[in-house]
């Protein structure tokens, strides 16, 4: 999409398909500083119980409620949703890895962008273990199923498929704005 020759280059040239990325010094501490700068008192954080030690830990990290929900039960997801939105509107944020590190299996992304939608959550994808490799151009598990439009922030790193050091953030350019001046993991 560039061409090198000239000082020009597409718009399209733009890190998995988002406004705005920011690079961390791991995939770890990216995790720890999204989560924990994003989330606080009065929001829920709705986690798959099989989630990668990162993103339990930048939980841990918030003032934020954190619910578990069986791993890729989307049922038991909708349950807890639907309990949260009984209890009156709260930031609600869903985290799942898209391909989780243990098992191999895919998060059901789908129908969890769906019941994002449908209860007013925000989903955020670890795609840590599938950017590089799912997907028709790579860009992780969100693409493989055809739903990136409707996943808000993805992360990851890359020590996996880009054999290297550093993690990654990519989403609005408003929320990566907010991340460069609040993840305490990217200041210190």
């Amino acid at each position: 999409n560039c061409d090198w020759s000239s000082d020009v280059c597409s718009s399209d040239l733009r890190f998995l398909n988002r406004e705005a990325a920011l690079c961390f010094s791991t995939g770890f501490q990216t995790n720890l500083g999204v989560i924990s700068s994003l989330c606080g008192k009065g929001d829920i954080i709705f986690c798959d119980r099989e989630n990668h030690a990162s993103i339990i830990d930048g939980c841990r990290l918030t003032f934020a409620e954190t619910r578990k929900f069986r791993h890729n039960d989307t049922e038991h997801l909708e349950s807890q949703l639907q309990r949260a939105t009984e209890e009156g509107s709260r930031g609600m944020l869903i985290i799942v890895d898209g391909a989780f590190s243990m098992m191999g299996d895919l998060a059901d992304l789908p129908t969890i962008t769906a019941l994002a939608r449908k209860y007013g959550a925000r989903v955020m994808v670890d795609e840590a273990h599938s950017v590089g490799v799912m997907g028709q151009n790579g860009r992780g598990v969100a693409e493989h199923f055809d739903v990136e439009a409707n996943v808000d922030l993805i992360v990851g790193t890359f020590s996996k498929s880009f054999a290297s050091l550093g993690g990654f953030l990519a989403g609005p350019e408003a929320v990566i704005h907010y991340v460069k001046h609040h993840a305490r993991s990217l200041i210190f």
